[in-house]
């Protein structure tokens, strides 16, 4: 079943302004055959050279000019005061009329706007009602008329104002995505080139300094290479680019025990891991995961320093999923965060129903993230673990060169 049609509305803010100019034709013919004399001649000639231009110019959507708004206005009160010597209705005066009330009612932003418009609607359903004979019958229907033109400008305006914050919304949200997904992938890269640099700062060796600032580059390379690759991808996400290699892509447990490996290799940690997987994951969750873990990671390379002990278990129920960060130990990270890289995540976390809890417990810190395994679809990305529940040890004893 194909897709309906989206609506080219580009097309329609093209023939919508033009709607409006086309009765009046056909009010013109009238009142042209009419026996109104001079009155209606004047009056549809000050409606046809001033506030026809006037109204087309000042309601172009992409553009609004109200002063042209105010000017059809004003020109539509001095033509209906002089269609009332003749004691006749002129349909060209009162339909641009009709147009000038909807237009500023939906445009106004000023006291002398709502001034013309209060003046504008009074002289709509005042002139129809000096016609002899049927003059009440004209006014009632002429002011039928102004309510209805009034509420659909009033409805446009409602309209334009819901349409705008909706914008502003929507970018405010771009935004902090976008704020969130630059911390997530380069806090973990700038946090461990701060720790390299303190410690090559406090190296004697040579050799040692040389490695420290050969990582150092690593890491940068890496934190650019993400940055690129975050303004570059049309979703704003890096998770695209094969290229990036902490950026958060994991697809299984397997890249978790990996990203944790390289940690304890890199800042002289010991890491230890635990997976129980009964029920399959969706590689959507994994990904959520895997920013989890990366912001973990983070937050003991930034408060634990070198030395630490790590330990991630990775647990499944029927119906979720839940990963653990635990640290003990180290001799000191750079120091306290500001707490961006934690709310980012929880509401990360929340958005897809999960639950995200983080600080001390036991004389250890520790992160616990909780997601629903329908937080991503299963189908084309579902791993299995293949096999019984698996628990392993990875104490990590760092070589010569792995960390000054």
């Amino acid at each position: 079943m194909s897709q309906p049609r989206r609506l080219d509305w580009d097309a329609m803010k093209t023939v919508l302004p033009w709607l409006w100019i086309a009765p009046l034709p056909l009010t013109l013919l009238l009142d042209v055959t009419s026996d109104g004399g001079w009155p209606i001649l004047v009056g549809n000639l000050a409606a046809v050279t001033v506030a026809l231009p006037a109204l087309w110019l000042g309601q172009r959507a992409a553009a609004p000019r109200p002063a042209f708004l105010r000017l059809a206005a004003a020109a539509l009160i001095v033509a209906a005061g002089v269609v009332a010597v003749s004691q006749l209705l002129s349909l060209t005066v009162l339909w641009l009329s009709l147009v000038a009330l909807a237009h500023l009612s939906r445009r106004f932003t000023d006291p002398l706007s709502v001034g013309l418009l209060t003046v504008l609607a009074l002289t709509a359903v005042v002139v129809p009602g000096l016609i002899p004979g049927d003059g009440l019958t004209f006014a009632f229907g002429a002011s039928t008329l102004v309510v209805a033109a009034l509420a659909l400008g009033l409805l446009m305006r409602m309209f334009d104002r819901s349409l705008h914050q909706r914008q502003a919304t929507a970018a405010e949200a771009e935004r902090r995505r976008m704020a969130t997904d630059l911390h997530d992938l380069v806090a973990h890269e700038v946090t461990g080139i701060v720790v390299l640099a303190q410690a090559a700062s406090r190296a004697e060796d040579p050799s040692v300094l040389r490695a420290a600032l050969g990582r150092i580059e690593e890491s940068g390379s890496r934190a650019l290479e993400e940055i690129r690759s975050l303004v570059a991808s049309p979703a704003g996400t890096a998770a695209a680019a094969p290229t990036a290699p902490t950026a958060p892509t994991a697809a299984g447990p397997e890249a978790l025990e990996r990203r944790l490996e390289e940690f304890g290799a890199s800042d002289d940690a010991s890491t230890q891991s635990g997976i129980d997987l009964p029920a399959p994951v969706p590689t959507s969750v994994w990904a959520t995961l895997d920013r989890v873990l990366v912001e973990a990671l983070t937050n003991v390379r930034r408060h634990a320093g070198p030395g630490a002990h790590v330990s991630m278990t990775i647990a499944s129920s029927p119906d979720s999923v839940a990963l653990t960060v635990e640290s003990t130990g180290g001799r000191g990270g750079i120091g306290r965060g500001g707490g961006t890289g934690l709310h980012g995540l929880r509401t990360r976390v929340e958005d897809l129903g999960g639950d995200l809890t983080a600080g001390p417990i036991d004389g250890a810190w520790r992160l616990r993230a909780r997601l629903p395994l329908a937080a991503g679809p299963p189908s084309g990305g579902t791993l299995s673990p293949g096999g019984a529940p698996s628990a392993h040890a990875r104490p990590h004893t760092p070589e010569s060169g792995d960390r000054p």
